[in-house]
């Protein structure tokens, strides 16, 4: 078992792993990176760094990703393996492209990676080779569930000699040193543009930046009385509270939407599956204040 630790807001987070699992889909014609990466640096690996294990899916279609994705969840529930997962595709803003042209959009891939970062009790790594990859963030922070403990990706279009050499160096020094930090300072190494850089992301600062907006955008002001006075209408619609009244019915929403911290609190069990996983906070402390004051940006 390897523990990838990443330094996050003064405190250190981590990640544990024993499979590497490298999904391709991609063209005929394209060059196939995964294939390289994997030949490369973890074919074998389990001979160089035991008792870490991994494999080569080769799939065409996002039917076929879909499945393999939960195969891969039924997997670490019945062999106990906790897999980071890393992706080649192509990829846009709006999803993932198989070898086969249909699409697989990130908010479907974010539903299927909940499940498996579930699964894996939140130590999911995800590694995306796809331009655009970085992407994911923009579903990631819906707080609906975590799809992973953490993502590296980059925004821009990468050609594959350049995946290739990135890759091959940042797997070299995240087995040798067990230091994502190091690892990612590999992978960006030499690399001026800061457009082309990989990035990597944590489920916590994903949470922490959904919630300030939520925060900003419902809990105060103007927009907390339209949301006051939707959530009124609503409750009206049921017969018991009908009769009450609309006054008995407003001072009802208003006592529920008086602490955000209630809502905080509910989102943050459910991001972060604390029913499943109920020493999770212990291991990623999240803070309301500092969530609200944008500490974790």
């Amino acid at each position: 078992m390897l523990s990838v630790k990443h330094y996050w807001d003064f405190m250190e987070a981590s990640s544990v792993f024993n499979h590497v699992t490298v999904i391709e889909s991609l063209p005929e014609s394209d060059s196939k990176t995964g294939q390289w990466i994997y030949d490369d640096r973890l074919l074998h690996l389990n001979s160089v760094y035991p008792p870490l294990t991994s494999e080569l899916i080769q799939l065409t279609s996002s039917a076929e990703f879909v499945e393999c994705l939960r195969s891969l969840c039924l997997r670490v529930e019945s062999e106990r393996f906790i897999p980071l997962l890393h992706i080649e595709c192509h990829g846009d803003k709006d999803g993932l492209q198989m070898g086969d042209g249909s699409h697989l959009p990130w908010n479907t891939l974010k539903n299927e990676l909940i499940n498996l970062n579930r699964a894996t009790h939140f130590n999911l790594l995800l590694v995306v080779g796809a331009c655009n990859g970085a992407y994911l963030i923009d579903t990631a922070s819906h707080m609906d569930g975590a799809p992973f403990f953490g993502v590296i990706g980059a925004k821009c279009e990468l050609n594959p000699e350049e995946l290739k050499q990135r890759f091959s160096n940042f797997y070299k020094v995240l087995f040798e040193s067990d230091d994502a930090n190091k690892a990612m300072d590999s992978i960006n190494e030499n690399v001026s543009d800061e457009s082309r850089h990989f990035m990597f992301l944590g489920a916590r600062s994903f949470f922490a930046e959904g919630f300030r907006a939520y925060f900003q955008q419902y809990c105060r002001g103007k927009p907390k009385k339209a949301r006051t006075e939707l959530l009124v209408s609503r409750v009206l619609q049921d017969a018991k509270v009908k009769r009450l009244g609309i006054k008995f019915a407003r001072n009802e929403v208003k006592k529920h939407l008086a602490n955000p911290k209630n809502d905080f609190e509910f989102f943050r069990n459910r991001f972060f599956f604390a029913d499943d996983i109920p020493n999770i906070f212990e291991r990623l402390p999240l803070d309301y204040e500092k969530v609200i004051n944008g500490s974790y940006a």
